[in-house]
């Protein structure tokens, strides 16, 4: 079930479209990192993820957006079962489910729907699938 959910949403639509458009600083918020952080994670530099703050603005590369688009839906969906600490806690610290490396490490190798599939797991009621 939680991969249907995974399937549904991962790649087309926002888990939480109510949250609004995409914000850096709201999506740094909920997963509890620094500019410096999230500019690894993307690829960029500290200063540009704080221009896209300042500008209201998005990632113009497609492949960065992406990126940004997946960690959203990873926070959003994480938000519908955590309190924030908890997200940030997952995307930060290294977790046994994924071999002791943390939810960015996993989004940074390129193993996000790992990450959006155990918060799935974890709205529709277990968890370490």
């Amino acid at each position: 079930m939680a991969m249907q959910l995974a399937d549904q949403v991962f790649h087309n639509q926002r888990v939480a479209p109510e949250r609004g458009p995409i914000r850096i600083a709201q999506l740094r918020k909920d997963l509890g990192v620094s500019r410096e952080r999230l500019a690894r994670v993307l690829d960029v530099s500290a200063k540009t993820i704080q221009r896209w703050e300042e500008h209201d603005q998005l990632p113009a590369n497609k492949w960065i957006l992406h990126v940004v688009i997946e960690l959203q839906n990873i926070a959003d969906l994480g938000l519908l079962s955590f309190e924030p600490e908890g997200v940030a806690i997952i995307m930060q610290r290294p977790q046994p489910v994924w071999d002791n490396k943390s939810g960015l490490q996993l989004v940074e190798e390129g193993r996000g729907d790992e990450v959006f599939g155990e918060f799935a797991g974890a709205y529709e009621g277990y968890l370490g699938t």
